[in-house]
């Protein structure tokens, strides 16, 4: 990861300049659309209240 701009050497923020409409003049390099979101485990039809947990990984059972 490389470090942001120094912040100190940021231009002045003029109060009077307008703020753009379009949020892509803000952040050009963002991509158009988001990645799918993860699917989540649903209860299963015979069994509503129960939701499968998945793999925490490496976390100890309570004791």
């Amino acid at each position: 990861m490389q470090p942001g701009p120094d912040p100190d050497n940021y231009p002045p923020i003029d109060p009077s300049e307008p703020v753009p409409d379009d949020p892509g003049e803000l952040s050009p390099d963002t991509p158009e659309t988001l990645p799918p979101a993860p699917v989540e485990p649903m209860p299963g039809p015979d069994d509503p209240g129960n939701v499968p947990n998945g793999d925490p990984g490496n976390v100890p059972e309570p004791a």
